[in-house]
């Protein structure tokens, strides 16, 4: 991410499926839905909210399996169902006190282009929908649901310096 500024970020919200997920939706015979999540996308999760960034989730889908995959990562701010995407951005910039300038959104297809307007930093994945790319300030080498999210998180906790305190707990030595 050379040249954008990462120190102002406080925030990354993450759009769902085709982000967190390769975009495939499984539904079984009863029309219970299942997700693949990617184990290293849920560490860099939990490494920016070690790092004290704040990360949210806004979907336009509801879904049980994100509700899991979400208290299971420790994400507070989760919003599904959702058919304005920006106005749940909104909410969260405002029940936080944060600045558009302080979030980082992700996303990859048209409805996640409202709330890329917006924000500080607004990044596609590598497999967004052309329209989405445009709108981007970054585009991930790797594709949703396979390292753009730990992508994503590394390269901000590298630009605030934060990164070197990550690393430390696993080499010491």
């Amino acid at each position: 991410m050379a040249g954008i500024t990462h120190g102002k970020i406080k925030m990354v919200v993450f759009d769902v499926d085709g982000v967190l997920t390769d975009g495939k939706i499984v539904l079984d015979m009863h029309g219970v839905e299942t997700k693949s999540f990617n184990v290293q996308d849920g560490t860099g999760i939990k490494y920016l909210l070690r790092s004290d960034i704040r990360v949210g989730l806004i979907t336009g889908r509801q879904s049980g399996v994100v509700s899991f995959r979400a208290r299971e990562l420790g994400i507070e701010d989760v919003y599904q169902g959702v058919k304005v995407k920006l106005e749940a951005y909104e909410k969260l910039v405002e029940k936080h006190g944060l600045h558009d300038e302080e979030v980082c959104y992700v996303g990859d297809d048209l409805p996640d282009i409202p709330v890329m307007r917006r924000v500080g930093l607004p990044v596609a994945v590598a497999n967004a929908r052309l329209e989405v790319k445009n709108e981007a300030a970054y585009v991930t080498q790797a594709e949703g649901g396979a390292g753009a999210v730990r992508e994503v998180a590394e390269e901000i906790l590298k630009g605030q310096g934060k990164w070197d305190t990550i690393m430390s707990r696993y080499c010491k030595g």
